[in-house]
């Protein structure tokens, strides 16, 4: 007989029992629960005037975070040189430094976390951010202990779009990956999430992309996080 599991709603009351087949859930950070893409901008083009460059347009930057800081900083300036990319990710992370606690997470994050920790799936958290900057941001809007594990560009096995970051998760949590789902806002959180062979949730709240969301190739939308556990329990 296959084990039944309750769901349970905000309120605390069981609903049903069904079979649970997804067992954990990953989540993006940036544009999928906090707001963080208008301070990750600003935090960009001051670093690129402090060190005598030229603003860069907002969708450029935003297109930008699906690689590592290093590259972004190199692809903004046009540049090969390693070096200058890195001297502009250390003034990045500088500026980051200052701004990150102007950082809020969209509405209803928080309950939407609580009610996935209530039916009782363990989360962790991918993102091709740098991992201090992540976890300051979880820390100050009070959602860090959610989370089992944070994996960033600096800890990763490799950054999205490469499927090795969510792979490397799921290893740590001791989930089979066909039994995760990931949540994320970009092409680069589909597209890994495809290639480590878990179904994902596209968000579309992050409304400093002008992208269609539904068009990203996940393997379902939603417009709030109300959708989340629903959504997660029409997979099983």
């Amino acid at each position: 007989m296959r084990r039944c599991e309750c769901i349970v709603t905000e309120a605390g009351n069981f609903e049903v029992k069904v079979p649970r087949k997804i067992k954990a859930i990953l989540f993006d950070n940036d544009g999928t629960l906090s707001n963080s893409v208008p301070i990750i901008i600003q935090a960009t083009n001051n670093a690129l005037r402090s060190a005598g460059y030229d603003y860069c347009p907002d969708e450029e930057i935003i297109d930008g975070m699906r690689i590592k800081t290093v590259e972004r900083m190199m692809s903004h300036k046009k540049t090969d040189d390693v070096q200058i990319g890195e001297d502009l990710a250390s003034r990045f992370y500088s500026q980051m430094d200052l701004l990150i606690d102007n950082i809020t997470l969209f509405p209803g994050v928080s309950g939407g976390l609580k009610a996935l920790e209530k039916n009782g799936y363990p989360m962790g958290l991918v993102s091709n951010n740098a991992c201090f900057i992540v976890e300051r941001v979880l820390a100050n809007n009070d959602i860090r202990d959610f989370f089992s594990l944070i994996i960033g560009e600096d800890n990763a096995e490799e950054t999205k779009p490469g499927p090795g970051g969510l792979l490397q998760a799921c290893r740590l949590m001791d989930i089979d990956p066909a039994l995760c789902v990931y949540v994320g806002d970009s092409l680069s959180d589909s597209a890994s999430a495809e290639a480590a062979g878990m179904r994902s949730i596209g968000v579309t709240w992050n409304t400093h992309d002008p992208v269609d969301v539904r068009t990203l190739g996940f393997t379902a939308t939603i417009d709030n996080i109300d959708q989340l556990l629903p959504t997660v329990l029409s997979f099983d």
